[in-house]
């Protein structure tokens, strides 16, 4: 029986490291936002949210197979979404906002089974995912405006959502040659698997001690 490659322990590391990162944490790590002001609470919440700006860069990846004048309508679609999204959220309460982990987790299965593929489901599909995942991103959000203003909040964090979306298309867009092709392919399919054990993960019950 073959020892285990000297290679796959620290992938293996590497990937479960990922996937703790993933795990959303509870609203209380956001508290500290708020002594930065509504707008840039919005903006760091998205670049702290992990799981979020997985989902983005995978959205990228997969945008970056199509033609390049979807970019500005997909980038268009999950500012607005995002926007909305932090609205819809605060409706909801916090009580339905649990299911938003899940939710992206799937989103990141999608998105990096699409890129991995090359798949090419028409605009109406790329920007029909951007929008539900910017509406759930900015729901996923929501749990961290109380004692800021909403609206500000979601400007900030639906410029980030755009600006993080732009730069991963404008960065894997530079790999034009084939091993760069491959390299997204490669890229989008750890989203893929990571999001699935995120997304396996978020249906274990929690563990009762005592």
């Amino acid at each position: 029986m073959g020892m285990p490659g000297p290679n796959r322990a620290p992938r293996r590391s590497l990937l479960l490291g990922c996937i703790a990162w993933l795990i959303p944490a509870t609203a209380d790590a956001h508290t500290g936002l708020a002594g930065i002001g509504s707008f840039w609470a919005g903006v760091a919440h998205l670049l702290t949210s992990l799981d979020q700006l997985a989902f983005l860069v995978g959205l990228a990846i997969w945008a970056s197979f199509y033609d390049r004048r979807f970019d500005a309508r997909v980038i268009a679609a999950a500012f607005g979404a995002a926007f909305i999204g932090v609205f819809l959220g605060v409706r909801l309460g916090a009580a339905a906002r649990l299911d938003m982990a899940a939710a992206l987790a799937a989103l990141m299965v999608v998105v990096g089974l699409a890129g991995a593929l090359r798949l090419r489901a028409g605009a109406v599909s790329l920007l029909g995912l951007a929008a539900v995942g910017g509406l759930i991103v900015g729901a996923a959000a929501a749990e961290a405006t109380p004692g800021l203003s909403v609206a500000l909040f979601s400007l900030g964090g639906a410029i980030a959502t755009a600006s993080v979306l732009s730069y991963g298309v404008l960065a894997t867009r530079r790999l034009d040659l084939e091993w760069g092709r491959i390299a997204r392919r490669a890229g989008a399919s750890w989203i893929a698997a990571i999001g699935l054990m995120v997304l396996a993960l978020s249906f274990v019950p929690p563990t009762r001690h005592g």
